[in-house]
Protein backbone atom coordinates (compact mmCIF):
# COMPACT_ATOMS: atom_id res chain seq x y z
CA UNK A 1 0.00 0.00 0.00
CA UNK A 2 1.65 3.74 -1.00
CA UNK A 3 1.93 5.51 2.16
CA UNK A 4 0.57 9.03 1.82
CA UNK A 5 3.19 11.12 3.96
CA UNK A 6 2.16 14.62 4.93
CA UNK A 7 3.80 16.66 2.05
CA UNK A 8 2.14 14.99 -0.37
CA UNK A 9 -1.12 15.47 1.49
CA UNK A 10 -0.47 19.36 1.99
CA UNK A 11 0.57 19.32 -1.95
CA UNK A 12 -3.00 17.65 -2.45
CA UNK A 13 -4.51 20.19 -0.42
CA UNK A 14 -3.26 23.34 -2.01
CA UNK A 15 -4.00 21.42 -5.31
CA UNK A 16 -7.83 20.97 -4.44
CA UNK A 17 -8.22 24.60 -2.99
CA UNK A 18 -6.74 26.21 -5.74
CA UNK A 19 -9.00 24.17 -7.82
CA UNK A 20 -11.81 25.44 -6.03
CA UNK A 21 -11.10 28.95 -6.00
CA UNK A 22 -11.22 28.74 -9.95
CA UNK A 23 -14.17 27.10 -9.70
CA UNK A 24 -16.00 29.82 -8.16
CA UNK A 25 -13.83 32.65 -9.84
CA UNK A 26 -16.94 34.10 -11.60
CA UNK A 27 -14.39 35.25 -14.72
CA UNK A 28 -14.24 31.54 -14.90
CA UNK A 29 -15.96 30.29 -17.99
CA UNK A 30 -16.84 33.64 -19.13
CA UNK A 31 -16.93 34.44 -22.45
CA UNK A 32 -15.58 37.93 -24.08
CA UNK A 33 -18.48 40.15 -24.91
CA UNK A 34 -19.48 40.12 -28.68
CA UNK A 35 -18.47 42.66 -30.77
CA UNK A 36 -21.12 45.18 -31.63
CA UNK A 37 -22.01 46.80 -34.95
CA UNK A 38 -20.93 50.55 -33.34
CA UNK A 39 -17.78 49.43 -31.94
CA UNK A 40 -16.76 47.47 -35.48
CA UNK A 41 -17.94 50.77 -37.25
CA UNK A 42 -16.12 53.15 -34.80
CA UNK A 43 -12.75 50.88 -35.00
CA UNK A 44 -12.92 51.26 -38.73
CA UNK A 45 -13.28 54.81 -38.78
CA UNK A 46 -10.42 54.93 -36.12
CA UNK A 47 -8.16 52.92 -38.73
CA UNK A 48 -8.99 55.24 -41.92
CA UNK A 49 -7.44 58.60 -40.07
CA UNK A 50 -8.97 61.14 -37.47
CA UNK A 51 -12.18 62.71 -37.55
CA UNK A 52 -11.06 65.89 -38.68
CA UNK A 53 -8.70 64.13 -41.36
CA UNK A 54 -11.81 62.46 -43.09
CA UNK A 55 -14.12 65.57 -42.25
CA UNK A 56 -10.91 67.51 -44.48
CA UNK A 57 -11.80 65.73 -47.43
CA UNK A 58 -14.33 67.64 -49.23
CA UNK A 59 -13.62 65.46 -52.72
CA UNK A 60 -10.94 63.32 -54.14
CA UNK A 61 -10.21 61.93 -57.09
CA UNK A 62 -8.61 58.93 -57.57
CA UNK A 63 -6.74 57.28 -60.57
CA UNK A 64 -4.63 55.10 -62.41
CA UNK A 65 -4.85 52.05 -64.78
CA UNK A 66 -7.59 48.52 -65.47
CA UNK A 67 -7.13 45.55 -66.61
CA UNK A 68 -10.43 43.42 -67.10
CA UNK A 69 -10.68 39.80 -67.80
CA UNK A 70 -13.42 37.72 -68.78
CA UNK A 71 -13.79 34.52 -67.83
CA UNK A 72 -17.81 33.72 -69.11
CA UNK A 73 -19.15 33.37 -71.55
CA UNK A 74 -15.56 34.28 -74.18
CA UNK A 75 -12.06 34.59 -72.47
CA UNK A 76 -10.99 37.79 -73.00
CA UNK A 77 -8.65 40.43 -71.77
CA UNK A 78 -8.25 44.55 -72.24
CA UNK A 79 -6.14 47.52 -71.13
CA UNK A 80 -7.11 50.96 -69.68
CA UNK A 81 -7.70 53.23 -67.50
CA UNK A 82 -9.52 54.09 -64.58
CA UNK A 83 -10.87 57.16 -62.52
CA UNK A 84 -12.93 56.93 -59.25
CA UNK A 85 -14.34 60.37 -58.26
CA UNK A 86 -16.16 61.67 -55.65
CA UNK A 87 -17.62 64.65 -53.59
CA UNK A 88 -19.60 64.36 -50.47
CA UNK A 89 -22.19 61.85 -51.64
CA UNK A 90 -21.72 61.86 -55.42
CA UNK A 91 -19.64 59.35 -56.87
CA UNK A 92 -18.14 58.96 -60.57
CA UNK A 93 -16.35 55.58 -61.44
CA UNK A 94 -15.02 55.18 -65.53
CA UNK A 95 -13.20 52.81 -66.08
CA UNK A 96 -12.46 52.61 -70.04
CA UNK A 97 -10.75 50.66 -72.56
CA UNK A 98 -11.09 53.05 -75.55
CA UNK A 99 -14.32 54.90 -77.08
CA UNK A 100 -16.95 53.83 -75.90
CA UNK A 101 -15.70 50.38 -74.37
CA UNK A 102 -15.63 50.49 -70.22
CA UNK A 103 -18.05 51.63 -66.96
CA UNK A 104 -19.66 54.55 -66.51
CA UNK A 105 -21.38 54.83 -63.27
CA UNK A 106 -22.31 58.12 -61.70
CA UNK A 107 -24.37 58.76 -59.00
CA UNK A 108 -25.45 62.66 -58.90
CA UNK A 109 -26.88 63.05 -55.29
CA UNK A 110 -30.24 62.36 -56.23
CA UNK A 111 -30.39 60.06 -59.20
CA UNK A 112 -28.06 57.17 -60.79
CA UNK A 113 -27.27 57.15 -64.21
CA UNK A 114 -24.99 54.54 -66.18
CA UNK A 115 -23.18 54.91 -69.29
CA UNK A 116 -23.60 52.88 -72.46
CA UNK A 117 -21.81 51.06 -74.85
CA UNK A 118 -21.54 52.04 -78.77
CA UNK A 119 -24.70 49.81 -79.83
CA UNK A 120 -26.45 52.04 -76.91
CA UNK A 121 -26.50 48.79 -74.99
CA UNK A 122 -25.42 48.56 -71.30
CA UNK A 123 -22.90 46.07 -69.85
CA UNK A 124 -23.76 43.30 -67.53
CA UNK A 125 -22.42 45.76 -64.14
CA UNK A 126 -24.18 48.57 -65.93
CA UNK A 127 -27.18 47.07 -65.85
CA UNK A 128 -27.38 45.61 -62.59
CA UNK A 129 -26.36 49.22 -61.34
CA UNK A 130 -29.19 50.59 -63.15
CA UNK A 131 -31.61 48.18 -61.57
CA UNK A 132 -30.45 47.58 -58.58
CA UNK A 133 -28.93 51.55 -57.74
CA UNK A 134 -28.86 50.60 -53.99
CA UNK A 135 -25.34 49.80 -54.45
CA UNK A 136 -24.30 53.37 -56.06
CA UNK A 137 -26.66 55.66 -54.50
CA UNK A 138 -25.63 54.32 -50.76
CA UNK A 139 -22.27 55.47 -51.52
CA UNK A 140 -21.41 51.60 -51.26
CA UNK A 141 -19.34 50.46 -54.67
CA UNK A 142 -15.85 52.06 -54.50
CA UNK A 143 -15.43 51.40 -50.49
CA UNK A 144 -13.44 54.05 -48.75
CA UNK A 145 -12.31 54.78 -52.29
CA UNK A 146 -14.53 57.46 -52.10
CA UNK A 147 -16.13 60.44 -49.63
CA UNK A 148 -19.47 58.51 -50.43
CA UNK A 149 -18.58 55.65 -48.48
CA UNK A 150 -22.08 55.12 -46.39
CA UNK A 151 -20.34 54.62 -42.79
CA UNK A 152 -18.63 57.95 -42.60
CA UNK A 153 -22.07 59.42 -42.33
CA UNK A 154 -24.66 57.10 -40.85
CA UNK A 155 -27.01 59.51 -39.51
CA UNK A 156 -27.89 61.08 -42.73
CA UNK A 157 -28.78 57.65 -44.08
CA UNK A 158 -29.78 55.33 -41.20
CA UNK A 159 -29.41 51.57 -42.34
CA UNK A 160 -29.73 48.66 -40.62
CA UNK A 161 -26.41 47.21 -39.24
CA UNK A 162 -25.86 43.39 -37.71
CA UNK A 163 -22.38 42.11 -36.85
CA UNK A 164 -22.13 38.74 -37.77
CA UNK A 165 -19.46 37.31 -35.73
CA UNK A 166 -15.57 36.28 -37.86
CA UNK A 167 -16.41 34.54 -41.12
CA UNK A 168 -13.69 33.21 -43.90
CA UNK A 169 -13.63 34.83 -46.86
CA UNK A 170 -10.61 33.31 -49.50
CA UNK A 171 -9.52 31.37 -45.89
CA UNK A 172 -9.00 34.33 -44.25
CA UNK A 173 -10.97 35.40 -41.03
CA UNK A 174 -12.32 38.91 -41.58
CA UNK A 175 -15.43 40.32 -39.20
CA UNK A 176 -18.64 40.79 -40.94
CA UNK A 177 -20.94 43.40 -40.95
CA UNK A 178 -24.78 43.31 -42.88
CA UNK A 179 -25.96 46.56 -44.46
CA UNK A 180 -29.46 46.73 -44.83
CA UNK A 181 -30.46 50.28 -46.80
CA UNK A 182 -32.82 52.43 -44.80
CA UNK A 183 -34.62 52.40 -48.59
CA UNK A 184 -34.58 50.87 -51.82
CA UNK A 185 -32.28 48.38 -50.89
CA UNK A 186 -35.02 45.68 -52.06
CA UNK A 187 -33.57 42.11 -52.41
CA UNK A 188 -29.77 43.04 -52.60
CA UNK A 189 -28.09 41.98 -49.83
CA UNK A 190 -25.13 43.75 -48.56
CA UNK A 191 -22.16 42.23 -46.47
CA UNK A 192 -19.10 44.52 -45.50
CA UNK A 193 -15.53 43.05 -44.30
CA UNK A 194 -13.30 44.30 -42.47
CA UNK A 195 -9.65 42.99 -41.43
CA UNK A 196 -9.38 41.09 -37.49
CA UNK A 197 -6.70 43.59 -36.17
CA UNK A 198 -6.39 46.77 -38.74
CA UNK A 199 -10.21 46.78 -39.21
CA UNK A 200 -9.67 48.36 -42.63
CA UNK A 201 -12.77 47.44 -44.90
CA UNK A 202 -10.74 44.87 -47.29
CA UNK A 203 -13.98 43.85 -48.86
CA UNK A 204 -17.65 43.75 -49.82
CA UNK A 205 -20.07 41.51 -51.42
CA UNK A 206 -23.70 42.01 -52.98
CA UNK A 207 -26.01 39.19 -53.42
CA UNK A 208 -29.57 39.11 -55.76
CA UNK A 209 -31.79 35.98 -56.63
CA UNK A 210 -33.90 36.81 -59.15
CA UNK A 211 -36.86 34.49 -59.28
CA UNK A 212 -37.92 32.73 -62.15
CA UNK A 213 -41.71 33.88 -61.65
CA UNK A 214 -40.47 37.72 -61.52
CA UNK A 215 -38.52 37.13 -64.37
CA UNK A 216 -39.82 39.94 -67.33
CA UNK A 217 -41.88 41.94 -64.78
CA UNK A 218 -41.13 43.89 -61.87
CA UNK A 219 -39.60 43.21 -58.02
CA UNK A 220 -41.52 44.05 -54.95
CA UNK A 221 -40.24 47.70 -54.80
CA UNK A 222 -41.56 48.26 -58.60
CA UNK A 223 -38.47 48.51 -60.48
CA UNK A 224 -38.13 46.58 -63.49
CA UNK A 225 -36.05 43.75 -63.40
CA UNK A 226 -33.01 43.28 -66.13
CA UNK A 227 -33.52 41.87 -69.25
CA UNK A 228 -33.37 37.85 -69.23
CA UNK A 229 -34.31 35.29 -71.73
CA UNK A 230 -34.50 32.21 -69.25
CA UNK A 231 -37.26 31.15 -67.30
CA UNK A 232 -34.46 29.86 -64.76
CA UNK A 233 -33.29 31.81 -61.34
CA UNK A 234 -30.68 34.24 -61.90
CA UNK A 235 -27.92 34.59 -59.67
CA UNK A 236 -25.73 37.93 -59.33
CA UNK A 237 -23.10 37.90 -57.14
CA UNK A 238 -20.61 41.41 -57.41
CA UNK A 239 -17.41 41.44 -55.27
CA UNK A 240 -15.27 44.23 -54.33
CA UNK A 241 -11.71 43.58 -52.80
CA UNK A 242 -9.45 46.59 -51.31
CA UNK A 243 -5.63 46.06 -51.00
CA UNK A 244 -2.08 48.03 -50.69
CA UNK A 245 -3.13 50.54 -48.08
CA UNK A 246 -1.25 53.96 -48.18
CA UNK A 247 -1.52 56.92 -46.34
CA UNK A 248 -2.42 60.36 -48.31
CA UNK A 249 -3.57 63.35 -46.18
CA UNK A 250 -3.41 61.70 -43.08
CA UNK A 251 -6.19 58.65 -44.73
CA UNK A 252 -5.44 55.59 -45.21
CA UNK A 253 -6.64 54.52 -48.49
CA UNK A 254 -6.86 51.59 -50.59
CA UNK A 255 -4.62 51.64 -53.53
CA UNK A 256 -5.52 48.26 -55.34
CA UNK A 257 -8.85 47.35 -56.21
CA UNK A 258 -10.90 44.41 -57.77
CA UNK A 259 -14.36 44.37 -58.76
CA UNK A 260 -15.87 40.73 -59.82
CA UNK A 261 -19.12 40.24 -61.31
CA UNK A 262 -21.33 36.97 -62.18
CA UNK A 263 -24.22 36.03 -63.46
CA UNK A 264 -24.84 32.21 -63.10
CA UNK A 265 -28.48 30.40 -63.49
CA UNK A 266 -30.42 32.60 -66.38
CA UNK A 267 -29.16 32.45 -69.73
CA UNK A 268 -25.62 32.81 -70.71
CA UNK A 269 -22.98 32.65 -67.58
CA UNK A 270 -21.49 36.02 -66.79
CA UNK A 271 -18.13 36.17 -64.95
CA UNK A 272 -15.18 38.98 -65.72
CA UNK A 273 -13.49 40.99 -63.26
CA UNK A 274 -11.79 44.19 -63.03
CA UNK A 275 -8.23 45.06 -61.50
CA UNK A 276 -7.58 48.84 -60.63
CA UNK A 277 -4.32 50.04 -59.63
CA UNK A 278 -4.69 53.37 -58.34
CA UNK A 279 -1.21 55.95 -59.02
CA UNK A 280 -2.49 58.70 -57.61
CA UNK A 281 -5.07 60.38 -55.24
CA UNK A 282 -5.86 63.77 -55.08
CA UNK A 283 -8.04 65.55 -52.31
CA UNK A 284 -9.96 69.16 -52.92
CA UNK A 285 -9.67 69.90 -56.28
CA UNK A 286 -11.93 71.73 -58.47
CA UNK A 287 -14.31 69.85 -60.06
CA UNK A 288 -16.47 70.60 -63.13
CA UNK A 289 -20.20 70.85 -62.14
CA UNK A 290 -20.60 68.01 -65.47
CA UNK A 291 -17.99 65.87 -63.58
CA UNK A 292 -21.29 63.58 -62.04
CA UNK A 293 -23.31 63.96 -64.91
CA UNK A 294 -22.96 61.47 -68.33
CA UNK A 295 -23.35 63.48 -71.41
Amino acid sequence: MARVTIGSYRAASCLLAILLFLLHDPRLGAKEPKMTAEELVARHLASLGTPEACAAAKNRIASGTAQVTFHMPKPGQLIGSSRILSQGRMVRIAIEFGPGEGEQLVFDGKAVDVGQLQLRVRTNLADFVHHYNVVLKEGLMGGTLTTAWPLLGLAGRQPRLDYAGIKRVDGKPLHALTYRAKRDAGDVQVALYFHPETFRHVYSEYRLIVRAIMVQGKDEMGKSLPDTSSQNDAYYKIQEWFDDFRTVDSLTLPHAYKLSFSRRGSGQAVIFDYNIALTQMLHNQAMDPRTFVIQ
